[in-house]
């Protein structure tokens, strides 16, 4: 078998365990506290009316449901199709139209140049394919369409948390970390010259609960990653796990009342696709 071959497999084995991993607990549970990030991303492309908006790996719809509150016309994918269901209840509660596709980000099933936005929060930064993911985001975008995304940080607290879950459970060989999408030198290299006018943020999003125990016992469960990890692991190990993950949670804490309020940074990229011939990275 040709390496390219070889790695092309390897790549899907790790979309298809992904996919288990993102489909395990309820990560609704997680994400819908990160709604104003949507929110903010979605004003800063300065989305508009009848705009055709493509969220990938949308989740649950936070980007999606702020693009169709301004009435532009949204299709929000993931390759989760429970997260999408969720989509679509907190679109009819609010009476949005939304149209949803499942969908792997690294094979966008739509024609080239189909929309004038593409956004991504939190989500096809985890795509195991990076350059791959990177083209399709600029496949599918029209030349003059915009690029938003909003990636974690290496060094935030959610940066810190999959750096040690890769430590307990380490990726597959040349699967690179998804927050290097958080880091402007990769994304320089992942967008190349099919961009310009490329605008870079860093900001905070908040964790909050009543308590760090609270917020573990919610990741424990609702969140795939982690408890796919402490499934994986054995009772040493996921006792060593927890600790380290309570760790690096007490230290980004900055909540002085017992509570919990953990702000963790990301990079929010707004950029330009060029007109021309380089219509990839």
């Amino acid at each position: 078998m040709a390496r390219d071959e070889a790695t092309h497999h390897a790549l899907d084995d790790v979309t298809n365990a992904q996919r288990e991993m993102w489909g395990r607990g309820d990560f609704h549970r997680i994400g819908v506290g990160q709604v104003l990030v949507g929110e903010l991303l979605v004003r800063a492309l300065g989305v508009g009316p009848g705009e055709r908006v493509l969220d990938v790996a949308g989740g649950a719809g936070n980007a999606s449901l702020a693009a169709a509150r301004r009435w532009a016309d949204v299709t929000c994918t993931d390759y989760v199709p429970h997260l999408l269901f969720r989509a679509r209840v907190r679109a009819a509660a609010e009476g949005l139209p939304l149209a949803l596709a499942v969908a792997d980000a690294q094979r966008l099933p739509f024609p080239d140049a189909s929309f004038d936005v593409v956004v991504s929060t939190f989500g096809a930064m985890f795509a195991p394919d990076q350059e791959a993911t990177a083209a399709e985001l600029l496949r599918v975008l029209r030349p003059g369409g915009r690029l938003g995304m909003a990636n974690w940080t290496p060094d935030s607290w959610v940066g810190e948390q999959f750096a040690l879950q890769a430590r307990f459970l380490p990726p597959p060989e040349g699967v690179r970390s998804p927050a290097l999408w958080g880091t402007t030198a990769r994304l320089e290299d992942l967008l190349g010259v099919a961009v310009d006018a490329v605008r870079t943020t860093v900001a905070q999003s908040e964790f909050m609960h009543r308590d760090p125990d609270k917020l573990w016992e919610q990741f424990s469960v609702w969140f795939g990653p982690v408890a796919t990890a402490l499934e994986r692991l054995d009772p040493l190990q996921r006792t060593d796990f927890q600790r380290a993950w309570q760790s690096v949670t007490d230290r980004h804490n900055v909540a002085v009342d017992g509570g919990c309020r953990i702000p963790s940074s990301y990079l929010e990229v707004v950029a330009v696709k060029r007109h021309g011939p380089a219509s990839g990275p």
